[in-house]
């Protein structure tokens, strides 16, 4: 008897002959006899339900890869909305002290008369200076595990 993977390439096989028992039914079920062509309709069963089977697993396989890419879209779409809305109020913080921290004293005091105004602003620009870009990123991504930003 001879063993093939399902699916090969064979006319003929054919399936066996006789009464098939509880015992022998883990045996393969598949000969290789070339003298007889007595029941096709079997052989095409086995092979529609070994194809059937294939495709099933086949689809399966990649349901699940379809679905965590979808995941991972949705999951990186809703990261970046938040990333971009704080990092534009990041920005804006960081240019504006910064451009004031670049005018002479005298167009900051005409620009903001009140002297507290205008200490705090300098503060605030000292502190944002001291900050690196993989510092903030940092602080970003604690404040999310602590559940601030949502």
């Amino acid at each position: 008897m001879a063993s093939l993977t399902p699916g090969a390439q064979n006319e003929n096989l054919v399936m066996p002959r006789g009464n098939i028992s509880e015992d022998n039914l883990e045996e393969d079920i598949w000969v290789d006899d070339t003298n007889d062509d007595s029941n096709p309709e079997s052989n095409l069963s086995q092979e529609w339900m070994w194809r059937q089977k294939r495709f099933h697993i086949m689809g399966y396989r990649e349901g699940i890869t379809e679905g965590k890419e979808a995941s991972a879209q949705e999951g990186f779409n809703i990261g970046f909305r938040q990333s971009v809305q704080v990092g534009r109020k990041w920005g804006l913080v960081w240019g504006i002290t910064s451009a004031i921290g670049c005018l002479p004293e005298s167009s900051v005091e005409k620009l903001i008369p009140n002297i507290e105004i205008r200490q705090c602003l300098k503060e605030i620009q000292k502190a944002v200076q001291a900050i690196s870009s993989d510092k903030a990123l940092g602080i970003y991504q604690e404040s999310i595990q602590k559940g601030f930003l949502v």
